[in-house]
């Protein structure tokens, strides 16, 4: 089922119609969105940036598509009333039940991790012509990734892997790397013998598990759609007029050792004290 619906899909601004130092919003069901928070401000650390991690409601990847797309417009209007110039999607999930469209409704410059992954590629002269996408099973049931793969390069040759376990192990208190290496061999162990050498990371939790995925399976390239994302953001700005570190804030819904442990490590400084709880969307069953 395919239910984004992408009513425009440049999202991007007018190059310097926003200042080199503008405010960034980042958004994501908990700390899978600290990549994309880092894929930014590693290169251009002048931004000042908003976090929002829900992790009262984390994992969104089993929950019905309304909910995520509900969940996602709260976080959205929550940052912008934080006074963001931009958006950048930080969660794949919210990504693939929205869409383009929606997100460019919001009347800010959006950057999703899709359409810049996409774009990239298309300069960088194509991918390779089997591809792994490994995602949370809402991401991969949508089917977003995998159309608009297919609309840009239809020579592809794709492989769709859900991956619900992988979530909860990146945001458990305790890692638990004996579980982590089973569920990447169960998820992504055969794909060598399937011909499959590169694997796009179909939601932003999923790097920081990547180091492990190259020791269980060796010989797999691994492509990040936060890189993507940033660099077509920056491409959008003005050069800075100096490298003074920007504006960092941050909230969660219900922050704890993880959220502050991939935060820290993700952003290179203690977030403890930059980190505010508040909740946008009650907690909800799924």
């Amino acid at each position: 089922m395919d239910t984004a619906v992408d009513q425009n899909p440049d999202t991007a601004p007018e190059t310097g119609q926003l200042a080199s130092d503008a405010t960034v919003g980042v958004f994501d069901s908990g700390i899978g969105g600290f990549t994309v928070a880092r894929a930014i401000l590693s290169r251009r650390p002048s931004l000042n940036l908003v976090y929002y991690g829900d992790n009262i409601n984390m994992p969104y990847g089993g929950r019905p598509p309304e909910q995520i797309a509900r969940f996602a417009r709260h976080s959205i209007e929550f940052l912008m009333e934080q006074g963001i110039d931009m958006l950048a999607v930080g969660c794949n999930a919210s990504n693939s039940v929205l869409g383009q469209g929606d997100l460019k409704s919001f009347g800010i410059p959006v950057y999703d991790l899709v359409g810049s992954t996409i774009d990239h590629y298309r300069v960088a002269g194509g991918l390779p012509d089997k591809l792994a996408i490994v995602a949370t099973e809402a991401t991969i049931n949508s089917g977003y990734w995998h159309r608009k793969l297919k609309e840009a390069f239809p020579q592809l040759e794709l492989t769709d892997i859900a991956a619900p376990e992988f979530v909860p192990l990146v945001e458990a208190a305790r890692p638990d790397l004996p579980a982590m290496r089973d569920a990447i061999s169960l998820h992504l162990g055969r794909l060598p013998e399937q011909g499959v050498t590169t694997v796009i990371h179909g939601c932003t939790h999923f790097p920081l598990l990547q180091k492990v995925m190259e020791e269980v399976v060796p010989g797999l390239t691994y492509i990040d759609p936060a890189h993507c994302l940033a660099d077509k953001m920056l491409n959008q700005l003005p050069e800075p007029a100096a490298d003074t570190p920007g504006e960092l804030h941050i909230f969660s819904s219900l922050p704890g050792p993880t959220f502050y442990r991939t935060g820290a490590s993700a952003l290179g400084r203690g977030i403890r004290d930059l980190t505010t709880m508040y909740i946008v969307s009650p907690r909800e069953e799924d």
